[in-house]
Protein backbone atom coordinates (compact mmCIF):
# COMPACT_ATOMS: atom_id res chain seq x y z
CA UNK A 1 0.00 0.00 0.00
CA UNK A 2 1.29 3.14 -0.95
CA UNK A 3 1.88 5.36 1.80
CA UNK A 4 0.52 9.10 1.68
CA UNK A 5 3.12 11.50 3.82
CA UNK A 6 1.20 14.27 2.54
CA UNK A 7 -1.66 13.80 4.79
CA UNK A 8 0.49 12.85 7.91
CA UNK A 9 1.03 15.55 11.07
CA UNK A 10 -0.67 17.82 9.59
CA UNK A 11 0.20 20.37 12.67
CA UNK A 12 3.97 19.75 11.58
CA UNK A 13 6.54 21.49 9.40
CA UNK A 14 7.39 19.54 6.12
CA UNK A 15 10.00 18.20 4.67
CA UNK A 16 10.87 19.55 0.69
CA UNK A 17 13.48 16.45 -0.89
CA UNK A 18 15.50 19.24 -2.85
CA UNK A 19 15.40 17.28 -6.07
CA UNK A 20 18.13 17.15 -8.67
CA UNK A 21 17.53 16.91 -12.56
CA UNK A 22 18.02 13.57 -13.22
CA UNK A 23 15.40 13.16 -10.45
CA UNK A 24 12.93 15.23 -12.29
CA UNK A 25 13.62 13.27 -15.68
CA UNK A 26 14.14 9.55 -14.87
CA UNK A 27 10.77 8.69 -13.88
CA UNK A 28 9.68 9.85 -17.53
CA UNK A 29 12.67 8.12 -19.90
CA UNK A 30 11.81 5.68 -21.77
CA UNK A 31 13.44 1.83 -19.38
CA UNK A 32 15.23 0.81 -22.35
CA UNK A 33 17.28 3.53 -22.44
CA UNK A 34 17.86 3.77 -18.40
CA UNK A 35 18.95 -0.58 -18.10
CA UNK A 36 19.02 -2.34 -21.64
CA UNK A 37 18.42 -5.34 -19.39
CA UNK A 38 15.60 -4.59 -18.11
CA UNK A 39 13.67 -3.27 -15.20
CA UNK A 40 14.51 -5.11 -11.80
CA UNK A 41 11.07 -7.36 -10.65
CA UNK A 42 9.97 -5.08 -7.69
CA UNK A 43 10.04 -1.77 -9.97
CA UNK A 44 7.65 -2.05 -12.90
CA UNK A 45 8.15 1.26 -14.59
CA UNK A 46 10.45 4.10 -14.61
CA UNK A 47 7.17 5.72 -13.52
CA UNK A 48 7.47 4.05 -10.13
CA UNK A 49 9.99 6.70 -9.22
CA UNK A 50 7.50 9.38 -9.26
CA UNK A 51 6.79 10.20 -5.70
CA UNK A 52 4.69 13.32 -6.94
CA UNK A 53 2.12 11.24 -8.34
CA UNK A 54 -0.48 10.03 -6.37
CA UNK A 55 -1.04 6.66 -7.62
CA UNK A 56 2.80 5.48 -6.92
CA UNK A 57 2.95 2.44 -5.63
CA UNK A 58 5.78 3.09 -2.70
CA UNK A 59 5.40 6.52 -1.44
CA UNK A 60 3.47 10.01 -1.93
CA UNK A 61 4.75 13.01 -0.91
CA UNK A 62 2.38 16.52 -2.63
CA UNK A 63 5.44 18.77 -1.78
CA UNK A 64 9.20 18.76 -3.22
CA UNK A 65 11.26 21.61 -3.91
CA UNK A 66 13.84 22.58 -7.16
CA UNK A 67 16.23 24.66 -7.99
CA UNK A 68 16.67 26.91 -10.93
CA UNK A 69 20.11 26.86 -10.72
CA UNK A 70 20.32 23.62 -12.19
CA UNK A 71 19.33 25.29 -15.49
CA UNK A 72 20.69 28.47 -15.34
CA UNK A 73 20.23 30.39 -19.31
CA UNK A 74 18.12 27.61 -20.28
CA UNK A 75 15.21 29.36 -22.29
CA UNK A 76 12.91 26.01 -23.34
CA UNK A 77 10.42 25.04 -20.99
CA UNK A 78 11.39 21.77 -19.15
CA UNK A 79 9.94 18.69 -20.17
CA UNK A 80 7.49 17.10 -17.80
CA UNK A 81 8.77 15.21 -14.82
CA UNK A 82 8.59 14.79 -11.23
CA UNK A 83 8.50 18.76 -10.49
CA UNK A 84 6.35 19.79 -13.16
CA UNK A 85 3.30 21.72 -11.62
CA UNK A 86 0.22 19.38 -11.32
CA UNK A 87 -3.06 19.79 -9.05
CA UNK A 88 -2.90 19.57 -5.32
CA UNK A 89 0.93 19.65 -5.19
CA UNK A 90 3.24 22.79 -4.51
CA UNK A 91 6.47 23.19 -6.03
CA UNK A 92 8.71 25.33 -4.84
CA UNK A 93 11.95 26.42 -7.07
CA UNK A 94 14.96 28.16 -5.28
CA UNK A 95 15.84 30.80 -7.62
CA UNK A 96 19.69 30.07 -8.25
CA UNK A 97 21.11 32.78 -5.94
CA UNK A 98 23.42 30.11 -4.41
CA UNK A 99 24.60 29.01 -8.10
CA UNK A 100 25.43 33.14 -9.39
CA UNK A 101 26.69 33.38 -5.85
CA UNK A 102 29.10 30.52 -6.46
CA UNK A 103 30.01 31.43 -10.50
CA UNK A 104 30.03 35.13 -10.44
CA UNK A 105 30.69 35.10 -14.66
CA UNK A 106 27.42 33.74 -15.03
CA UNK A 107 25.60 37.06 -13.21
CA UNK A 108 24.45 39.51 -15.93
CA UNK A 109 22.34 42.03 -14.05
CA UNK A 110 18.87 42.42 -15.28
CA UNK A 111 18.98 39.68 -17.92
CA UNK A 112 19.81 37.03 -14.87
CA UNK A 113 16.92 38.87 -12.97
CA UNK A 114 14.58 38.84 -16.36
CA UNK A 115 15.46 34.89 -16.88
CA UNK A 116 15.11 33.64 -12.97
CA UNK A 117 11.53 35.51 -13.28
CA UNK A 118 10.39 34.14 -16.27
CA UNK A 119 11.89 30.75 -15.06
CA UNK A 120 9.98 30.33 -11.90
CA UNK A 121 6.97 31.86 -13.24
CA UNK A 122 6.92 29.21 -15.75
CA UNK A 123 7.58 26.05 -13.65
CA UNK A 124 6.75 27.14 -9.94
CA UNK A 125 3.89 27.22 -7.59
CA UNK A 126 6.09 29.05 -4.72
CA UNK A 127 9.15 30.51 -5.38
CA UNK A 128 12.71 31.71 -3.22
CA UNK A 129 13.68 35.28 -4.39
CA UNK A 130 16.63 35.70 -6.31
CA UNK A 131 18.95 36.40 -3.32
CA UNK A 132 23.20 36.76 -3.23
CA UNK A 133 23.81 33.99 -0.04
CA UNK A 134 25.71 35.54 2.36
CA UNK A 135 27.63 32.35 2.98
CA UNK A 136 29.16 32.57 -0.96
CA UNK A 137 30.67 36.20 -0.34
CA UNK A 138 34.46 36.23 -1.21
CA UNK A 139 36.06 39.44 -0.53
CA UNK A 140 37.30 41.22 -4.01
CA UNK A 141 35.53 38.33 -6.29
CA UNK A 142 32.93 41.00 -7.98
CA UNK A 143 30.56 41.85 -8.22
CA UNK A 144 29.74 40.36 -4.75
CA UNK A 145 32.59 40.78 -2.87
CA UNK A 146 31.05 42.14 0.48
CA UNK A 147 27.67 41.81 2.37
CA UNK A 148 26.92 45.55 1.46
CA UNK A 149 26.93 44.70 -2.46
CA UNK A 150 25.43 40.95 -1.95
CA UNK A 151 22.71 42.73 0.10
CA UNK A 152 22.47 45.62 -2.72
CA UNK A 153 22.36 43.39 -5.29
CA UNK A 154 19.42 41.41 -3.29
CA UNK A 155 17.20 44.74 -2.91
CA UNK A 156 17.78 45.08 -6.54
CA UNK A 157 16.56 41.63 -7.59
CA UNK A 158 13.65 42.22 -5.61
CA UNK A 159 12.39 45.56 -6.72
CA UNK A 160 12.81 44.01 -10.47
CA UNK A 161 10.53 40.96 -9.03
CA UNK A 162 7.64 42.92 -7.80
CA UNK A 163 8.06 45.25 -10.80
CA UNK A 164 7.76 42.45 -13.42
CA UNK A 165 6.69 39.76 -11.85
CA UNK A 166 2.61 38.65 -13.22
CA UNK A 167 1.29 37.69 -9.80
CA UNK A 168 0.53 34.01 -10.37
CA UNK A 169 3.61 32.43 -8.19
CA UNK A 170 3.83 33.13 -3.74
CA UNK A 171 7.48 34.40 -3.66
CA UNK A 172 9.51 33.85 -0.29
CA UNK A 173 11.76 36.75 0.34
CA UNK A 174 15.28 35.30 1.89
CA UNK A 175 16.89 36.37 5.54
CA UNK A 176 20.20 35.97 5.20
CA UNK A 177 23.47 37.31 7.41
CA UNK A 178 26.15 35.64 9.06
CA UNK A 179 26.49 38.01 12.16
CA UNK A 180 22.98 39.01 14.10
CA UNK A 181 24.04 43.03 13.33
CA UNK A 182 24.15 41.51 9.49
CA UNK A 183 20.88 39.47 9.76
CA UNK A 184 19.17 42.94 10.97
CA UNK A 185 20.44 44.96 8.45
CA UNK A 186 19.49 42.35 5.72
CA UNK A 187 15.34 42.26 7.37
CA UNK A 188 15.87 46.02 7.74
CA UNK A 189 16.72 46.17 4.15
CA UNK A 190 14.40 43.79 3.01
CA UNK A 191 11.00 44.14 4.54
CA UNK A 192 10.24 47.22 2.72
CA UNK A 193 9.54 45.06 -0.63
CA UNK A 194 7.64 41.97 1.29
CA UNK A 195 6.30 39.32 -1.05
CA UNK A 196 4.29 36.11 0.80
CA UNK A 197 6.82 34.82 3.23
CA UNK A 198 10.03 34.40 4.01
CA UNK A 199 12.60 31.70 3.81
CA UNK A 200 15.82 31.65 6.31
CA UNK A 201 18.90 31.14 4.87
CA UNK A 202 22.52 31.77 6.66
CA UNK A 203 24.21 30.26 8.77
CA UNK A 204 22.28 31.95 11.43
CA UNK A 205 19.24 29.62 10.18
CA UNK A 206 19.73 26.85 12.96
CA UNK A 207 19.96 29.55 15.74
CA UNK A 208 16.89 29.01 17.25
CA UNK A 209 17.69 32.19 19.43
CA UNK A 210 17.50 34.58 16.18
CA UNK A 211 15.01 32.81 14.95
CA UNK A 212 12.37 33.53 17.34
CA UNK A 213 14.19 37.17 17.81
CA UNK A 214 13.32 37.26 14.12
CA UNK A 215 10.08 36.29 14.41
CA UNK A 216 9.21 38.12 17.13
CA UNK A 217 10.43 41.26 14.72
CA UNK A 218 8.20 39.70 11.42
CA UNK A 219 5.28 39.63 14.05
CA UNK A 220 5.78 43.10 15.61
CA UNK A 221 6.52 44.52 12.27
CA UNK A 222 2.97 43.17 10.63
CA UNK A 223 5.01 40.88 8.07
CA UNK A 224 3.59 37.46 9.57
CA UNK A 225 0.20 38.07 8.53
CA UNK A 226 -2.18 35.38 6.70
CA UNK A 227 -0.91 36.92 3.38
CA UNK A 228 2.59 35.95 4.53
CA UNK A 229 2.47 33.08 6.19
CA UNK A 230 4.40 30.66 4.56
CA UNK A 231 8.11 30.17 6.33
CA UNK A 232 10.88 27.68 4.83
CA UNK A 233 14.10 27.41 5.88
CA UNK A 234 16.95 26.19 3.07
CA UNK A 235 19.62 23.23 3.70
CA UNK A 236 17.58 22.00 6.69
CA UNK A 237 16.65 18.28 7.11
CA UNK A 238 17.81 16.54 10.38
CA UNK A 239 15.65 14.73 12.65
CA UNK A 240 16.71 17.43 15.37
CA UNK A 241 16.01 20.21 12.96
CA UNK A 242 12.24 18.60 12.20
CA UNK A 243 10.70 18.62 15.60
CA UNK A 244 12.26 21.92 16.15
CA UNK A 245 10.37 23.49 13.16
CA UNK A 246 7.23 21.48 14.06
CA UNK A 247 7.51 22.82 17.68
CA UNK A 248 7.91 26.60 16.63
CA UNK A 249 5.26 26.38 13.71
CA UNK A 250 2.83 25.19 16.32
CA UNK A 251 3.32 27.78 18.32
CA UNK A 252 3.10 30.52 15.98
CA UNK A 253 -0.06 28.83 14.47
CA UNK A 254 -1.49 29.03 18.09
CA UNK A 255 -0.31 32.51 18.74
CA UNK A 256 -1.25 34.23 15.29
CA UNK A 257 -4.60 32.26 14.97
CA UNK A 258 -3.64 30.92 11.98
CA UNK A 259 -3.94 27.43 11.16
CA UNK A 260 -2.76 27.76 7.43
CA UNK A 261 0.56 28.91 8.77
CA UNK A 262 3.37 26.78 7.44
CA UNK A 263 6.90 25.91 7.94
CA UNK A 264 8.81 23.81 5.35
CA UNK A 265 12.61 23.00 5.05
CA UNK A 266 14.80 20.94 2.67
CA UNK A 267 17.96 19.23 1.51
CA UNK A 268 19.16 17.19 -0.72
CA UNK A 269 20.23 14.31 1.53
CA UNK A 270 18.86 11.87 -0.26
CA UNK A 271 20.91 12.38 -3.69
CA UNK A 272 23.94 12.93 -1.75
CA UNK A 273 23.77 10.31 -0.02
CA UNK A 274 23.50 8.26 -2.93
CA UNK A 275 26.05 9.94 -5.21
CA UNK A 276 28.63 8.10 -2.58
CA UNK A 277 26.89 4.93 -2.71
CA UNK A 278 25.69 5.32 0.85
CA UNK A 279 21.79 5.16 2.17
CA UNK A 280 19.52 6.15 5.30
CA UNK A 281 18.40 3.23 7.49
CA UNK A 282 16.01 3.47 10.25
CA UNK A 283 16.06 6.42 12.32
CA UNK A 284 18.24 6.19 16.25
CA UNK A 285 16.29 7.90 18.44
CA UNK A 286 17.25 6.80 21.84
CA UNK A 287 17.99 9.13 24.90
CA UNK A 288 21.99 9.79 24.05
CA UNK A 289 21.02 9.83 20.14
CA UNK A 290 18.70 11.40 17.24
CA UNK A 291 19.54 11.12 14.30
CA UNK A 292 19.12 8.73 11.22
CA UNK A 293 21.32 5.62 10.69
CA UNK A 294 23.58 5.46 7.62
CA UNK A 295 25.29 2.40 5.97
CA UNK A 296 27.25 1.95 2.99
CA UNK A 297 25.61 -0.97 1.06
CA UNK A 298 27.25 -3.27 -1.42
CA UNK A 299 27.91 -0.54 -4.29
CA UNK A 300 30.07 -2.31 -6.76
CA UNK A 301 29.86 -3.95 -10.26
CA UNK A 302 31.34 -6.66 -8.85
CA UNK A 303 28.16 -7.28 -6.89
CA UNK A 304 26.01 -7.27 -9.70
CA UNK A 305 25.45 -11.13 -8.78
CA UNK A 306 24.44 -10.69 -5.16
CA UNK A 307 20.82 -12.19 -5.45
CA UNK A 308 20.55 -11.02 -1.91
CA UNK A 309 17.73 -9.33 -0.08
CA UNK A 310 18.62 -5.40 -0.06
CA UNK A 311 20.09 -4.82 3.51
CA UNK A 312 17.81 -1.96 4.48
CA UNK A 313 14.15 -1.72 4.52
CA UNK A 314 12.93 1.19 5.86
CA UNK A 315 11.04 2.26 2.54
CA UNK A 316 8.36 0.57 0.14
CA UNK A 317 11.00 -0.10 -2.85
CA UNK A 318 13.81 -1.96 -0.71
CA UNK A 319 10.80 -4.36 -0.14
CA UNK A 320 11.28 -5.43 -3.12
CA UNK A 321 15.07 -4.78 -4.04
CA UNK A 322 17.96 -7.51 -3.91
CA UNK A 323 21.19 -6.23 -3.88
CA UNK A 324 21.69 -7.33 -8.00
CA UNK A 325 19.09 -4.57 -8.49
CA UNK A 326 20.84 -1.79 -8.21
CA UNK A 327 24.35 -3.12 -8.69
CA UNK A 328 24.53 -2.71 -12.58
CA UNK A 329 27.81 -1.67 -14.15
CA UNK A 330 28.55 1.40 -14.92
CA UNK A 331 31.99 2.59 -15.97
CA UNK A 332 30.99 6.31 -16.35
CA UNK A 333 30.23 6.27 -12.48
CA UNK A 334 32.30 5.80 -9.17
CA UNK A 335 30.07 3.21 -7.79
CA UNK A 336 28.65 0.02 -9.30
CA UNK A 337 24.75 1.90 -9.02
CA UNK A 338 23.78 2.64 -12.72
CA UNK A 339 21.51 5.81 -13.21
CA UNK A 340 18.42 3.69 -12.83
CA UNK A 341 20.17 2.28 -9.53
CA UNK A 342 21.08 5.86 -8.26
CA UNK A 343 17.74 6.95 -8.64
CA UNK A 344 16.31 4.13 -7.21
CA UNK A 345 18.41 4.65 -3.78
CA UNK A 346 17.16 8.16 -3.85
CA UNK A 347 14.55 7.07 -3.79
CA UNK A 348 14.86 4.97 -0.90
CA UNK A 349 16.51 7.57 0.88
CA UNK A 350 13.68 10.32 0.49
CA UNK A 351 10.98 7.51 1.89
CA UNK A 352 12.99 6.76 5.10
CA UNK A 353 13.78 10.13 5.63
CA UNK A 354 10.38 11.25 5.60
CA UNK A 355 9.71 7.87 7.67
CA UNK A 356 12.50 9.24 10.16
CA UNK A 357 11.03 12.63 10.47
CA UNK A 358 7.84 11.27 11.21
CA UNK A 359 8.95 8.78 13.88
CA UNK A 360 11.04 11.83 15.92
CA UNK A 361 8.11 14.07 15.44
CA UNK A 362 6.20 11.42 16.92
CA UNK A 363 8.66 10.77 19.78
CA UNK A 364 8.12 14.27 20.49
CA UNK A 365 4.28 15.06 20.69
CA UNK A 366 4.09 12.16 23.10
CA UNK A 367 3.50 13.50 27.00
CA UNK A 368 7.17 14.16 28.44
CA UNK A 369 7.00 11.94 31.18
CA UNK A 370 7.26 8.92 27.81
CA UNK A 371 9.43 11.28 25.67
CA UNK A 372 12.25 11.51 28.11
CA UNK A 373 12.88 7.84 27.93
CA UNK A 374 12.98 7.43 24.41
CA UNK A 375 14.86 11.05 23.22
CA UNK A 376 17.56 13.02 24.59
CA UNK A 377 17.10 15.57 27.22
CA UNK A 378 18.49 18.56 25.29
CA UNK A 379 16.17 17.98 22.69
CA UNK A 380 13.02 17.57 24.85
CA UNK A 381 13.99 20.68 26.48
CA UNK A 382 14.47 22.88 23.22
CA UNK A 383 11.42 21.32 21.78
CA UNK A 384 9.44 22.53 24.75
CA UNK A 385 11.03 25.49 24.95
CA UNK A 386 9.68 26.45 21.50
CA UNK A 387 6.54 25.14 21.73
CA UNK A 388 5.35 27.50 24.97
CA UNK A 389 7.44 30.42 24.25
CA UNK A 390 4.25 32.44 23.47
CA UNK A 391 2.78 31.15 26.49
CA UNK A 392 5.19 33.78 28.74
CA UNK A 393 5.35 37.69 28.28
CA UNK A 394 8.51 37.40 26.56
CA UNK A 395 8.98 34.66 24.33
CA UNK A 396 12.84 35.85 23.70
CA UNK A 397 13.61 35.29 27.34
CA UNK A 398 11.97 32.28 27.75
CA UNK A 399 14.15 30.51 24.84
CA UNK A 400 17.08 31.78 26.64
CA UNK A 401 16.41 30.05 29.84
CA UNK A 402 17.66 27.24 27.00
CA UNK A 403 20.12 28.44 26.12
CA UNK A 404 22.47 25.43 26.73
CA UNK A 405 19.83 23.09 25.25
CA UNK A 406 20.39 25.01 21.77
CA UNK A 407 24.22 25.40 21.98
CA UNK A 408 24.08 21.44 22.20
CA UNK A 409 21.92 21.51 18.90
CA UNK A 410 24.23 24.19 17.42
CA UNK A 411 27.24 22.13 17.58
CA UNK A 412 26.11 19.02 16.85
CA UNK A 413 27.97 17.34 13.76
CA UNK A 414 25.43 17.16 10.78
CA UNK A 415 25.66 13.34 10.68
CA UNK A 416 22.84 12.90 8.83
CA UNK A 417 23.68 14.14 5.82
CA UNK A 418 22.48 17.38 6.23
CA UNK A 419 23.48 19.73 3.13
CA UNK A 420 26.42 22.57 4.16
Amino acid sequence: MTRDFSSRGSDRARYLFAGQASTHATPYRDASQLRPGGMPDGVAAPSDLDFMDRSNPFFFSDRALHSAGQYIGRTMPLAVGTFTKRPGNTILFDSGGLQFGRDPKQWQGNASRAWALRFLEAHADEAITLDVPTRVITPGILPFGSFGAALTTTVDNNRYFARHRSGGVRFLSVLQGETSADAVAWYDAVKVQPFEGWAFGGSLRVDYIHVVAMLLRLIKDGLLSPERNRLHFLGVGTLTHAVMLSAVQQALREHLGDDDLLITFDTSSPSHLATNGKIYGYPNITPTSFAMSILKPPADASHQDWNTPFPVSSSRIAERLLVSDLCEPAFTRQSGWDALGHEIAVNHNHESLLRGIDDANSHLEMPSAWSSLLAPDHIIKAHRALRTMFRHLDPLAHIRRQRAAFAKIGSAKAKEGEDA
